[in-house]
């Protein structure tokens, strides 16, 4: 039976359509797996492939897709510093409360007297020891009057200095002109430091076997 010209247009589409169909999902499978080729073979084979018109396309495809990666790494380095800082933030955030808790204790004086009395015993008496002001007057107090029943301070000045901030002790022999830092602001800077040495290699390590 004869088709009509309605059902020979409506053929016709579809039939197109259907090629249609296949030219494009050929279009799509071809570029995807030329696209895979191209990354799996590398500079070689496009080079060895291509010339004139082409290969000045993948130079500058190269260059759009150097500029993309180095873009990427730019992206990984910032991520990777504000991973580095979010994690020294939280270590020492509960430091710096831990921290705090000791030094409203008894046992930050203990503390302050065993520092001074332990470098007095290793250097002499002839030293001066700088204490934060906000410790001025545990220092020149109990510290003090604990450290005279022990050993002859005469020779030994308490002075403050403004540029503790936390707390600790910093010590001067005279006798040696060196000079001892037990400061607390000081130990944490490097401790952060240590902590950044520790997590860098690792982060590095991950992203290599990544």
């Amino acid at each position: 039976m004869a088709l009509s010209d309605e059902e020979k247009l409506k053929k016709f589409a579809d039939e197109a359509m259907s090629d249609a169909e296949k030219i494009s999902e050929e279009i799509k499978s071809n570029t995807k797996r030329e696209f895979q080729e191209k990354l799996e073979d590398g500079e070689r084979k496009l080079l060895s492939q291509m010339n004139g018109y082409v290969k000045h396309e993948t130079e500058k495809i190269k260059k759009e897709t150097g500029l993309a990666i180095s873009q990427a790494e730019i992206k990984v380095k910032q991520d990777y510093f504000r991973y580095i800082d979010s994690v020294s933030s939280q270590v020492f955030e509960n430091m710096a409360e831990k921290l705090g808790k000791f030094m409203e204790s008894d046992d930050y004086e203990a503390y302050l007297f065993e520092c001074c009395g332990n470098v007095i015993k290793k250097t002499g008496a002839n030293i001066d020891i700088f204490y934060a002001p906000k410790d001025e007057y545990v220092m020149t107090g109990k510290v003090k009057e604990r450290l005279g029943k022990l050993f002859d301070i005469s020779q030994t000045e308490l002075k403050k200095d403004e540029t503790i901030k936390t707390g600790g002790l910093r010590f001067f022999d005279h006798e040696r002109n060196i000079l001892i830092n037990d400061v607390f602001d000081e130990k944490s800077e490097r401790a952060k430091k240590l902590l950044n040495s520790i997590i860098g290699p690792q982060f590095t390590a991950i992203n290599k076997e990544g």
